[in-house]
């Protein structure tokens, strides 16, 4: 996954793709972490699905309002049909950094939401 962001503001926030289809009511039509398996939050990249919500994405770096460069490499994650499709999935930017706790990261509001839209 890679993507360019404008307007993060500076510091580490949580980055989640979410289990709705809409950012609709400031975000809160998101729903929650995208979690097709029932697990516990943690980090999908280091731990896989097995031990993290499929949409636990970790934090984003912001750049004082500037363009946010950001990749990220997920296996398990796919844009066609199946468990770990995050296709026309919300992400959303939280306002603090995800610190990993229970039962979603404490990362804070929602500051920004886009959809995974196919094209």
């Amino acid at each position: 996954m890679r993507g360019t962001i404008d307007n993060v503001p500076a510091g580490m926030h949580g980055f989640h793709i979410h289990e709705g289809d809409s950012c609709a009511e400031d975000g809160k039509a998101a729903g929650g972490h995208f979690n097709p398996r029932d697990v516990q939050h943690g980090h999908l990249p280091s731990t896989g699905v097995e031990n993290a919500h499929a949409g636990d994405l970790g934090n984003l770096q912001g750049s004082d309002h500037t363009t946010t460069d950001w990749s990220l490499e997920v296996t398990e994650l796919t844009l066609t049909p199946g468990e770990f499709s995050v296709a026309n999935r919300p992400f959303i930017i939280h306002a603090d950094p995800d610190d990993l706790s229970q039962p979603t990261g404490n990362a804070g509001a929602r500051i920004a939401c886009g959809v995974i839209a196919l094209k």
